[in-house]
C-alpha cells in the first residue's frame, strides 16, 4: 500500500494556509510563551523589584501635599516646607535612576525574547519540507519572523513593567485610601466588577478582530511579494494597471478590519472612562461633605482625591495592556502554528555519519507519490556503482527530477529505500550527506551579494585561488574579470544583473568548488549557447571523474558519454543501455531521440506526474 502525500496545489489569491491550521490552545500558548520568557526570569525579577520601588516612591507626593496643606502652610513652618520640597527632588532623582535601570532590563529581556523567537522560527523553517514552501507564500513567512515576533517583543517590553506598576500602585493606593476614609473606599471598590466585566467582553471581540486583520495582512503581503517577484512578467505583458486594481481591491478588503480594530479599543477606553469619571465625581461630592462637617481636613480631601487616581490609573493601564496582549497573543499563535508543523523529512535519532561517501547509490523498489490518485515513481530499482555516470531521459513529467529530489532527500520515499554505500539514506546524518551532494539545475538561484560569495556558498572556507580556479573551469572567469569589481561585483536579487548563461556558469563554478561525491545535473547546460557549452564540457568531464553523476538532459552532447542511459516513462524504467545500443533497438529511446524516423505511441496527456519546480529545488540547494 502506497502512503500518498498531498500534491501542493496552486495557492489562490484568497487562500491562506493559516486558516487550515488549528489555533494553538490557551494552555499551549501560555506554556510555550513562558518557555521563551522563563530563561530570563532573573532579570525580570530584578526589574520588577526595581519597578515596585519606583512605584512606592511615586506614591509619596500626595502625602507630602497633605502635610504641606495641613501643617506647613498654616503653621508657617518654612523648614518643614523646604524639607518636603527637597525630599520630593531627592525621591525623583533616585526614582529616575532606578527607573532607567528597570527600563533597561525589561527592554533587554524583550529584545532577547524576540531574538530567540526569530532564531527558533528560522531554524525550524530550515527543517521544513519543500512541499511546505510550495504552498506557503514567502512574504507571509517574513511577516512571522519580523512583524509577529516584534509584536511579542512589544508586549514583553511593556507587560511586566505595567503589571508591576499597576498591581503595586493599586494595592498601596487602596491601602492609603482605606486609611484616609475606609467607607468611601469600599464604595469606590463596588465599581470594579463592572470595570472588569467590560474589559472581559471587549477582550474576546478584540482577539477575533485582531486575528482576522493579521490573516488579511498576511494575504496582502503574499500577493505583494508575488507581484514584485514577477515584475518582469508584469511589465512584459503590460499588466501594471491590472496589478494596481488587484492591489486596491486587496487593501479595500483590509480597510474595514484595520479601521475597526483601533476603534474597538477606543470604545473600550470610552466605556471604562465613563465609569472612572462617574465614580470620581461622586467622590468629590461625598468627600466635600466630609470637609463641610469637619470629619476630614482639606489636606486629607486633596490627598484622597489624588489617591483616587491611583485606583483607576492602574486599571486604565491594564486595559491598555489588553490591546497589546491581544496583538501579541495573535502573533504568537501564528508563530506557534509554524513551529508546530512537523517536518516530513526528519533526521534519524541515531544517524550514521558517513564523512566521506564512495558514491554507491541503490534505488530499491522505490515508490513515491504526490497525490493519492497516481504515484510519481513506481517500483523503481537501479544499482549505480561509484564513479558511474547515469543519464535520465524521458518526456517531461516522467519522474526524472522527482527521483533526484528523493536522492537529495528533499522528500522521503513512500516505500522501498534509497541506499548510499549500503546505508538507507534516511539513516544518514542529514548535513554530512547533503554536503557531499552537488546539484546544478536549469534555473539556478543566486543570492543577493557578490560573485565571490555566491561561488563559495557551498564551501565558505575556500581560498581565493580555489574560487578563481572554479570560475575558470566553469568558463566564467572571462566575463567576471570584465566586470568593474571582478569577483566583488554585486549580482543583485536572484542574479538579475547577469545573463542566464552567466548565472548558469556561476552555478557550475559553485558545484565545482564544492567538489561533491555525488553530482546531479538537471538540464544544467540548457541555458548556455552551443559555444559556451562546448567550452565548459571538458571541464565538466574533469569534474565528473571519480564521482557518481546523474544527468537529466535533452541535448545529445550531454548524455552520449554516460555509462548508462535510463529511459523513464510514468515513473518507471522502460529501457537501460548505452546510446548506440538503445538507438539500435529502435524502442522508446529511439522514438524520443528522433520521433520522425521512429514513430510510435507517445505518453498520453495528463498521465505524467506533475514535474517539480526547478526554482523551488534551486532555492533549497
Amino acid at each position: 500500500m502506497i502512503h500518498a502525500k498531498q500534491q501542493p496545489s496552486e495557492v489562490k489569491e484568497d487562500d491562506d494556509p493559516d486558516r487550515s491550521r488549528p489555533t494553538p490552545s490557551s494552555e499551549e500558548v501560555r506554556s510555550r510563551f513562558l518557555q521563551f520568557v522563563g530563561r530570563y526570569k532573573r532579570y525580570i525579577i530584578i526589574a520588577a523589584i526595581a519597578n515596585i520601588s519606583t512605584v512606592i516612591m511615586a506614591m509619596t507626593p500626595p502625602l507630602f501635599s497633605k502635610v504641606i496643606i495641613d501643617e506647613a502652610i498654616p503653621g508657617r513652618n518654612a523648614v518643614l516646607l523646604v524639607g518636603l520640597a527637597l525630599g520630593i527632588v531627592v525621591i525623583y532623582a533616585v526614582r529616575a535612576v532606578i527607573g532607567y535601570g528597570h527600563d533597561f532590563l525589561f527592554n533587554y529581556v524583550g529584545q532577547r525574547v524576540v531574538f530567540d523567537l526569530r532564531r527558533a522560527l528560522f531554524h525550524h523553517l530550515q527543517l521544513l519540507h519543500l512541499s511546505f514552501y510550495e504552498k506557503e507564500r514567502t512574504a507571509s513567512l517574513v511577516n512571522r519572523v519580523i512583524h509577529d515576533a516584534a509584536a511579542v517583543q512589544q508586549f514583553v517590553n511593556t507587560a511586566f513593567s505595567t503589571l508591576a506598576n499597576s498591581c503595586v500602585a493599586l494595592v498601596i493606593g487602596v491601602s492609603i485610601m482605606m486609611f484616609l476614609n475606609w467607607k468611601l473606599t469600599c464604595l469606590c471598590l463596588l465599581s470594579l466588577p463592572i470595570y472588569f466585566l467590560i474589559i472581559h467582553r471587549f477582550r474576546k471581540t478584540l482577539r477575533v478582530a485582531n486575528r482576522e486583520v493579521k490573516e488579511r495582512q498576511s494575504q496582502l503581503a503574499g500577493s505583494l511579494g508575488e507581484t514584485f517577484a514577477g515584475i518582469r512578467v508584469v511589465k512584459s505583458f503590460a499588466q501594471e494597471d491590472h496589478e494596481r486594481r488587484r492591489f486596491v481591491l486587496r487593501i479595500k478588503d483590509n480597510f474595514v478590519g484595520e479601521f475597526e480594530l483601533p476603534l474597538l479599543g477606543s470604545r473600550m477606553r470610552v466605556s471604562l472612562g465613563f465609569i472612572t469619571v462617574t465614580v470620581t465625581a461622586l467622590v468629590w461630592i461625598v468627600n466635600a461633605f466630609y470637609v463641610f462637617n469637619g470629619s476630614i481636613s482639606i489636606g486629607s480631601y486633596v490627598a484622597y482625591n489624588a489617591y483616587l487616581n491611583t485606583l483607576f490609573a492602574p486599571l486604565d493601564q491594564l486595559s491598555s495592556l489588553i490591546l497589546t496582549s491581544t496583538n501579541a497573543r495573535t502573533s504568537f499563535e501564528r508563530i506557534l502554528s509554524v513551529l508546530n508543523i512537523h517536518p516530513d523529512v526528519r533526521e534519524d535519532d541515531n544517524p550514521v555519519e558517513l564523512k566521506e561517501i564512495k558514491g554507491h547509490v541503490e534505488f530499491r523498489n522505490v515508490w513515491f507519490s504526490y497525490t493519492e490518485e497516481k504515484p510519481a515513481i513506481r517500483d523503481f530499482s537501479l544499482d549505480v556503482k561509484p564513479g558511474e555516470v547515469i543519464a535520465l531521459v524521458g518526456h517531461s513529467g516522467c519522474g526524472k527530477s522527482t527521483l533526484m529530489s528523493l536522492l537529495t532527500r528533499f522528500y522521503d520515499v513512500d516505500e522501498g529505500a534509497i541506499c548510499i554505500d549500503g546505508v538507507d539514506i534516511r539513516r544518514l546524518k542529514y548535513d554530512l550527506y547533503r554536503q557531499q551532494v552537488g546539484i546544478v539545475l536549469q534555473e539556478n538561484y543566486l543570492f543577493s551579494g557578490t560573485i565571490d560569495e555566491n561561488i563559495r556558498y557551498g564551501r565558505p572556507e575556500a581560498t581565493d585561488e580555489e574560487v578563481r580556479e572554479a570560475a575558470r573551469l566553469a568558463n566564467a572567469l572571462e566575463f567576471i574579470e570584465r566586470l568593474p569589481k571582478g569577483f566583488q561585483s554585486e549580482v543583485g536579487q536572484a542574479g538579475v544583473t547577469l545573463s542566464g548563461g552567466q548565472r548558469q556558469r556561476l552555478a557550475i563554478a559553485r558545484a565545482i568548488l564544492k567538489n561533491p561525491r555525488i553530482l546531479i545535473f538537471d538540464e544544467a547546460t540548457s541555458a548556455l549557447d552551443n559555444e559556451s557549452e562546448a567550452l565548459i564540457q571538458n571541464s565538466l568531464d574533469s569534474l565528473m571523474k571519480g564521482k557518481t553523476v546523474f544527468i537529466i538532459a535533452h541535448r545529445l552532447s550531454t548524455i552520449v558519454k554516460a555509462h548508462r542511459i535510463v529511459v523513464m516513462h510514468q515513473g518507471q524504467i522502460v529501457e537501460i543501455g548505452k546510446h548506440e545500443e538503445l538507438l539500435a533497438k529502435g524502442g522508446y529511446y529511439a522514438r524520443l531521440h528522433n520521433p520522425k524516423t521512429h514513430p510510435g505511441d507517445e505518453p498520453k496527456a495528463g498521465t505524467e506526474d506533475k514535474p517539480r519546480s526547478h526554482a523551488v529545488l534551486a532555492a533549497a540547494v
